[in-house]
């Protein structure tokens, strides 16, 4: 079993400023991960959807929010699924974040 790691978990705002111009606003939240490789038919399903699999990070479920996008060791990453488990906790697989052309 791996030990505990941070991540941050990034809520993305958007809105306008006095000016009317669009602006983007993110906030971190740091928890408490469990980071894993992820299985292989989970590297194999999401290469059929055309993109490679990152991690698997396990947190508990009252600390997750629907974040989309989760920064490990200063790279960006984007949740491209969850799975909820029964223990209380939620499984975030993520792939990494490289532009625009890639988002979720």
């Amino acid at each position: 079993m791996n030990l505990a790691e941070k991540i941050a978990l990034i809520t993305t705002e958007y809105g306008q400023d006095d000016l009317g111009e669009w602006t983007e606003t993110q906030t971190k939240t740091e928890v408490f991960a469990m980071v894993n490789s992820v299985t292989m038919n989970e590297f194999y399903n999401a290469g059929l959807q055309g993109f490679k699999p990152d991690y698997r990070f396990t947190v508990w479920l009252n600390e997750y929010d629907d974040q989309e996008l989760v920064e490990y060791k200063n790279k960006i990453y984007a949740v491209y699924r969850s799975y909820r488990r029964d223990d209380g906790r939620i499984e975030l697989y993520v792939k990494e974040k490289k532009g625009e052309e890639n988002d979720t």
